[in-house]
């Protein structure tokens, strides 16, 4: 019985093995990876450092929930709740800061300096 599932079980493969017409390239350099390449972690880096910039025109307390929000300081965005909880404040004055936060960042002036800033990357 053991034979027969052998037989049947297809053999494995090694990352390391050469394929391609030339056999020069190796299975696992062929195989994709979830983790960002460097230049889209240096990309992503310098887009936070110049949001970070224009934040700084925000209260204390506006730049706080905008980071918070939008994962500006560990990549992850927390809820209105959870933001609440952090700076001890309710759920409706987190959402309150947020919009005036934002309508500050919608000036023009703050506007075109984060174009400005994504046109220059492209």
């Amino acid at each position: 019985q053991v034979r027969e599932v052998l037989v049947k079980v297809p053999r494995s493969v090694s990352l390391e093995t050469k394929v391609g017409s030339d056999k020069d390239t190796e299975l696992g350099e062929l195989l994709e990876t979830e983790d960002a390449s460097p230049e889209e972690m240096l990309m992503r880096e310098s887009l936070i450092q110049a949001l970070k910039g224009l934040l700084l025109d925000l209260t204390q307390r506006e730049r706080s929930v905008i980071a918070m929000r939008y994962g500006l300081e560990d990549g992850r965005p927390y809820s209105l709740s959870e933001i609440g909880r952090a700076l001890k404040l309710s759920r409706e004055r987190v959402r309150q800061i947020e919009a005036k936060a934002l309508q500050k960042l919608r000036q023009p002036k703050r506007r075109n300096q984060v174009r400005d800033y994504l046109e220059s990357l492209t």
